[in-house]
């Protein structure tokens, strides 16, 4: 069955996280910005791939340019979950954390939202 955009949008709302690996900078609290990797993405989060795991709670900095534009996203949020180095990983998810958004700008949050849709898109072609 397809799935309206406005569908779409909504399941964009949280529902799941779309693969979206970018390069990006993670800012803590009282040391230099990091680089790292976002693995994945929805309105609500990011996972993000970094060995060295701030603690739970920790307001973090983040910041990644959009796909397709000079623009770069800059987002605060806060550690809502870790994920060390296992001998078994999680998910097949590198070891890093789980970022949950305090607040999005309108237009960052319609840009996350697009890319959500376009790969849900993407998806329904290839069933």
């Amino acid at each position: 069955m397809a799935l309206t955009k406005a569908d779409e949008k909504r399941r964009a709302g949280g529902a799941i996280r779309v693969p979206f690996v970018r390069r990006c900078e993670v800012q803590l609290p009282g040391v230099p910005a990091e680089s790292a990797f976002v693995v994945n993405i929805n309105v609500l989060g990011a996972y993000i791939a970094l060995d060295t795991l701030p603690a739970l709670g920790q307001p973090v900095g983040f910041r990644f340019q959009i796909p397709g534009s000079e623009r770069e996203a800059v987002i605060d949020g806060v550690v809502a979950w870790t994920n060390p180095r296992q001998e078994h990983p999680v998910h097949s998810l590198p070891p890093g954390f789980g970022l949950a958004f305090r607040r999005l700008d309108p237009h960052t949050r319609a840009t996350i939202e697009e890319i959500v849709y376009d790969y849900l898109k993407r998806q329904a072609v290839d069933e």
